[in-house]
């Protein structure tokens, strides 16, 4: 029996469908090469990455940093900017970490106390549900400390001295601290940069998306 011809009339609509789909799958992708390219501690920013219908707020804190919170005095959790960085810990037995400028080091939190332990990178693609076309789309961060991650101008941590710094200063080092090894891609400060401005990278997961649906790209 003759297979029965879907009409013409149809195509707009399943064109519309496929098109969706093949946005939905390349955010996944997308959201796949970010974790891919960026840093990796415990896996708290690379897993907060979402895709949302609104401009997605840095708010949510790692489970680390309220479990850090808890053990410091309170003059520390009251500092600006005071959240979690998940970056490597600095050499030695021991943190010193400053209440704040002139204060004494509370150097009796360990290094396994004030760092968390790092884990495997194990970056996936999540299930990201069709949304319409006529609404935006947004891929965002989290990560209430996602400014500092991309090395955004101005958004700082305090190092182990509680000063601020920039990401690219943590790897570099300041005022005599040994710089830390970062763990984004070629330990690049600036990874997100290169990620949406190389095409071999974000066009890249772009074009998996839409071939996925099976849309034919250059």
């Amino acid at each position: 029996m003759a297979k029965k011809v879907r009409p013409i009339t149809d195509l707009p609509g399943d064109l519309y469908a496929k098109v969706e789909k093949a946005v939905a799958e390349s955010a996944s992708h997308m959201i796949f090469g970010l974790q891919s390219a960026g840093p990796w501690w415990t896996g708290h920013f690379a897993q907060s990455w979402v895709v949302s219908s609104s401009p997605v707020q840095p708010t949510d804190s790692s489970r680390f940093k309220e479990d850090r919170d808890k053990q410091l005095p309170s003059q520390f959790n009251d500092r600006p900017n005071n959240n979690a960085v998940d970056c490597s810990p600095p050499s030695g037995s021991k943190a010193r970490i400053y209440g704040g400028e002139g204060e004494t080091p509370m150097a009796w939190l360990t290094d396994q106390m004030f760092y968390p332990t790092q884990t495997n990178k194990v970056p996936g693609r999540p299930e990201v549900l069709t949304r319409s076309l006529k609404n935006p789309i947004y891929i965002g961060n989290k990560a209430s400390y996602a400014g500092f991650v991309i090395n955004r101008p101005g958004a700082t941590m305090p190092d182990t001295a509680g000063n601020p710094v920039t990401y690219q200063q943590h790897k570099k080092g300041t005022k005599g601290r040994k710089g830390h090894t970062l763990t984004s891609r070629d330990e690049n400060p600036n990874w997100i940069k290169v990620y949406l401005a190389h095409d071999g990278f974000v066009n890249n997961d772009i074009n998996m998306g839409f071939q996925s649906v099976g849309f034919k790209t250059k």
